[in-house]
């Protein structure tokens, strides 16, 4: 599991991460004008930040199951992934691969999410599964004092064939019996869903129990349907309306919007 630790201005009142997956540059029914139109809104925004959690591109091979004659290469597809992003840099807290970009490394150990991030000049947020943010960023005016608002995120792309709802919102809410977080995000089932718990945890100081809440997000993909590999096995579409998180700068509180 790679930690990362971003540390943002102290004069953020909200901030709002953008997950971003399930792109897939290259492949025919990719959404491309819905994927740039996100990342206009992350340049433009002043506190608005992603998260790219896998499969930015496509990566059909011979051996997939996407056609590999009917996309982009892969090494083209990298470089219209570097050409997309070059302008949001900075505002990537982490960039992980997903399973399309496992194929690309199983088939030639070529890691293109890594070429990506040195190419963007941001490997040091980079992971190649698993990863665990931790996000400091405001002021703590609740308390009175100046140290800043701290929140965990953690997150991968996901894995497994989950086709209904309750099966891909229990994927996500298992991630938090491996390990405990604010926020646990995952993709790859291209469906948005988001979803709320709460769990006890001990207050050794106090020799008591708190209520600490949990935060559940899945991010959507950006593929139409007409013409996809969805279409095709006969899988229902899904909405692909994107999905945000707006964290508080001066009090820990978390709101999902999709």
């Amino acid at each position: 599991m790679k930690i990362i630790k971003r540390d943002l201005p102290s004069n953020i009142d909200k901030l709002t991460i953008i997950p971003i997956s399930d792109v897939h540059i290259g492949d025919k029914t990719a959404d491309l004008k819905a994927f740039k139109e996100v990342l206009e809104r992350i340049k433009n925004e002043p506190n608005t930040y992603t998260i790219l959690n896998g499969d930015i591109c496509n990566f059909a091979l011979k051996n997939s199951k996407s056609d590999c004659y009917e996309g982009l290469s892969p090494m083209t597809e990298i470089l219209e992934a570097i050409k997309y992003l070059e302008e949001i840099r900075e505002k990537i807290l982490v960039i992980s691969s997903g399973n399309h970009e496992d194929r690309l490394i199983r088939e030639t150990n070529v890691d293109p999410t890594y070429l990506i991030a040195k190419q963007l000049g941001i490997e040091n947020v980079y992971s190649p599964s698993w990863w665990y943010l931790y996000l400091t960023f405001g002021n703590n005016k609740a308390k009175g004092d100046n140290r800043p608002i701290l929140y965990t995120i953690t997150g991968y792309h996901g894995s497994g064939s989950s086709q209904t709802t309750g099966a891909k919102a229990n994927k996500v809410k298992k991630m938090s019996q491996v390990v405990l977080a604010d926020i646990y995000l995952m993709s790859h089932v291209h469906e948005p869903i988001q979803t709320k718990g709460i769990i006890y945890t001990p207050d050794y100081q106090h020799r008591s129990i708190v209520k600490k809440e949990m935060y559940y997000c899945i991010s959507n993909a950006f593929v139409e349907y007409n013409g996809s590999y969805a279409e095709k096995m006969g899988l229902i579409p899904s909405n692909n309306g994107i999905t945000e998180m707006q964290l508080d700068g001066h009090k820990k509180l978390v709101k999902l919007i999709m």
